[in-house]
């Protein structure tokens, strides 16, 4: 059986990945106008039929409060697309006309999309297409979100929405609002849902008061009215699949297929419409419900649900009654995972277009117990299998965590370790979801939704992705000339007093911390006023429904919140840090350099200086468990914590730092001048937010630890730490070398670490020859992705990165 299963996956590989693999070849790096973009991978072209089909409705619906105007436009969409059924799959569901197709939502964005079908897309495109687009764009001039808040901000923030005037933010479109509860899915059906969304409905045109208050009631019935006609679209969507594998089956000549599209006829006759009896009408009624409510309506990252935990009961269950082997349930949940492999997002050229889909596994149960179970392992199992980036897995683990995962976790690295994240249940995330206010049993419930950006599955989080990437180095730098940026010669920060003046470090910290909060109001101002025009132009009535609370209130989950969360992502942390404590130790300690002569170096990149550069390069570094600059480090990331989230946004939540970053520290390293950590103008930063610069950790990968474990993680926000080791260090002879640092790494209240454990020289030879390593993954900062689809420079930087022989 296992030996059918491997042949059957690696058949479907090779028909299919070509067009699965929709990852863009190349990175624009922002401030480099040099570096050449490859498009997407050959082959990929966008798909016209969301924009046609959005368009058609929008126009019908005119009139109609947007909530309702949203409603019809999915339910267009869904019972007019193009709908296929692969001659291998046995998980269905599309998103777009082909499987080499990329969606597009122009009511999302158009204005920068309309230029670069004209550029650097024009092959993703045919000419008649090109100017059917141009047309369809024309509709959505006054309707598109992105963009139009350039038009409502005032003069005097206005400059500030053009990252390449300032350099110390990128403002950045897109949200996410957390995932659906399955576990009522399961139980219930969309059908369950509808009724409960009726008899609400029911409740307010039967209550008096509610009809007294005609705005409440309004809102209300609006939105139920809205939710009712997006779960009936879903069901159908559903059944449109059972009548497409129907008419496949009297065409179907392999007896093998043909017995599995009657099975699938079966089973999308049954879900999401109502709850799932087995494993496989449970992995069904997942995908549908993901690739709608993330893919088909919004585009929307992540996923936000703990995989194991929904799945198992379904396992069990079929495992119990004879209907399936393990096996068997590992084939399935593979076809499930491929299936997230065909994602792909439709991005600016500047932006990475990986698509970030982090399934939770491991953890604890609601009441505190180990969540370990059978299907943890068939997770894992089958992501070994399969080799790909999407899903990645997300692993919490705690002190409870059995033994055989953690060896199981060895074994997983040493196939894929790019597609791996480890996340910190009892040091981290219990005692800072606890001490945001989250009920103990929801935080023991807690899941990564996309990079590691955590969430509660099944609740409205209100989070927008993201408020903006936040240059902190570049914050650091206009602390040092008064505000006026390097580059253009302009006062663009705020004018904080002359550095010549400054006595100690902490004048310099000081200065820092005004610029952060100077640019830190200048990007919440106009995240908040996004954020009001997505509450009013971009409603989810489906995925509010599939949330808890939604219904009961009768409000939208753009409206109604269970954690207002809006998250700016700093990077460049561990480059300030460092620059901070070369200058404590070199200027006003050793007094070996005046602060006239650094800020002279720095104007000029060091040239003429390079033995002074050489000091600051080598001064004390973060990552070597030296507590000059680790207690230094703690400082500065506390107090820049404090700074940017004493702003709220308009739920009246806090604003939240997240250090996820992607790939932002090498793209926005690009704006930065020199720094006093001995770096030059526009060089990488370092990766992740909490990982040690590249190069400077020269004590070894506990040492490591033991910085970054100095930092408060609980009381600033969520840290990224990146490490890379030798593959020599999974061998059985050092696994517990490897067990001691992982539970070194949990007990230091760490909240994250992910890793690289590939030989530099494949990650060279993939330099060299990518067609040969189409398929490698690694890890970048906070997601996996393919060696070869990165800029050279993200290459370089991951090569670069330390490489620790042992644990």
């Amino acid at each position: 059986m296992e030996a059918a299963r491997e042949r059957r996956i690696t058949e479907i590989l090779r028909d299919e990945m070509p067009f699965q693999l929709k990852q863009r070849r190349g990175l624009s790096r922002i401030g480099d106008k040099q570096e050449k973009i490859i498009p997407y991978r050959p082959g990929i072209k966008i798909c016209m039929e969301r924009p046609r089909l959005i368009t058609e409705s929008y126009k019908e619906t005119e009139g109609l409060p947007m909530v309702l105007r949203r409603a019809e436009a999915l339910a267009h969409i869904l019972d007019n697309m193009t709908i296929w059924i692969d001659k291998n799959e046995r998980i269905v569901g599309n998103f777009a006309s082909t499987p080499n197709s990329l969606p597009h939502y122009p009511e999302l964005f158009f204005r920068w999309l309309d230029k670069a079908i004209e550029r650097d897309y024009k092959m993703l495109i045919t000419d008649e297409e090109r100017e059917e687009l141009h047309e369809i764009h024309k509709f959505w001039k006054h309707l598109s979100v992105h963009g139009s808040e350039r038009g409502l901000l005032p003069d005097e923030i206005l400059p500030y929405w053009r990252y390449d005037n300032h350099g110390a933010f990128l403002w950045l479109h897109g949200g996410r609002t957390g995932g659906a509860n399955y576990d009522k899915i399961f139980k219930v059906g969309l059908k369950g849902i509808i009724k409960q969304a009726e008899e609400r409905l029911s409740e307010i045109t039967s209550d008096s008061d509610m009809l007294l208050n005609g705005r409440k009631y309004l809102e209300q019935k609006y939105f139920l009215d809205a939710a009712i006609i997006s779960l009936k679209a879903a069901a159908r969507w559903g059944k449109r699949y059972a009548e497409k594998a129907r008419e496949l089956t009297k065409e179907e000549t392999s007896e093998r297929r043909k017995k599995e599209l009657l099975e699938i006829t079966e089973i999308c006759d049954w879900v999401p419409e109502n709850p799932p009896r087995t494993l496989h009408e449970a992995l069904q009624s997942y995908y549908f419900i993901l690739v709608i409510t993330r893919v088909i309506d919004l585009q929307t990252p992540g996923t936000g649900d703990r995989f194991d935990q929904i799945m198992y009961p379904f396992y069990k269950k079929d495992i119990e009654e004879g209907r399936l082997t393990r096996e068997q349930a590992q084939e399935l949940v593979e076809f499930a995972f491929l299936k997230q492999n065909e994602f792909g997002d439709l991005v600016p050229p500047m932006m990475e277009a990986a698509t970030l889909r982090v399934s939770t596994i491991g953890g604890l149960t609601p009441d505190g117990d180990d969540a370990t179970n059978e299907m943890t392992y068939i997770a894992l199992d089958a992501k070994n299998a399969m080799g790909l980036a999407q899903p990645a897995l997300a692993i919490r683990l705690n002190r409870k965590t059995p033994k055989r995962l953690m060896n199981k976790i060895r074994e997983s690295l040493r196939t894929i370790a790019g597609a791996y994240s480890f996340f910190n249940d009892d040091y981290f995330y219990l005692p800072h979801l606890a001490s945001l206010g989250i009920p103990i049993e929801d935080a023991r419930n807690y899941a990564i939704e996309g990079c590691m950006r955590w969430v509660i599955p099944g609740k409205a989080m209100g989070q927008r992705a993201l408020a903006g990437n936040f240059v902190l180095p570049k914050c650091l730098e206009y602390s040092l000339f008064q505000g006026i940026d390097k580059f253009s010669g302009k006062q663009w920060g705020a004018s904080t007093p002359d550095p010549l003046a400054f006595t100690s470090i902490e004048d310099v910290i000081q200065a820092y911390l005004a610029q952060v909060r100077f640019f830190t109001e200048k990007l919440i101002i106009i995240n908040n006023v996004v954020d009001a025009l997505d509450e009013r132009y971009l409603p989810q009535p489906l995925l509010s429904a599939l949330m808890d609370g939604c219904i009961e209130h009768g409000q939208d989950c753009r409206v109604y919140k269970y954690f207002a969360k809006t998250i700016i992502q700093p990077v460049g942390q561990t480059t300030v840090v460092n620059s901070l404590a070369a200058m404590k130790r070199l200027v006003f300690e050793d007094n070996k350099v005046s602060m006239a002569e650094l800020l002279d170096a720095l104007k000029n990149n060091w040239d003429a200086r390079e033995e002074m550069r050489q000091m600051f390069f080598n001064a004390p570094k973060f990552g070597n468990d030296d507590d000059y600059v680790d207690l230094l480090g703690r400082d500065v990331h506390q107090r820049t914590n404090d700074a940017i989230c004493s702003f709220m946004n308009i739920y009246g939540g806090h604003i939240m730092c997240d250090g996820t970053g992607g790939s932002s520290y090498w793209r926005f390293s690009a704006l930065a001048g020199a720094t006093p950590d001995g770096r030059k103008d526009r060089e990488v930063f370092n990766d992740g937010t909490i990982s040690p610069a590249v190069g400077t950790d020269k004590n070894g990968p506990t040492a490591v630890l033991k910085s970054v474990g100095k930092i408060d993680h609980v009381r600033t926000f969520t840290q990224l730490l990146n490490m890379k080791f030798h593959p020599e260090v999974l061998e059985d002879k050092y696994k517990d070398n490897f067990a001691s640092f992982m539970k070194t790494w949990l007990e230091l209240g760490i909240h994250h670490i992910q890793f690289n454990i590939i030989d530099k020289e494949i990650l060279l030879d993939a330099q060299k020859n990518p067609e040969k390593h189409s398929d490698l993954v690694v890890r970048v900062a906070g997601f996996s992705a393919y060696f070869i689809d990165l800029a050279k420079g993200v290459q370089d930087q991951i090569i670069a990165r330390t490489e620790n022989a042992s644990a």
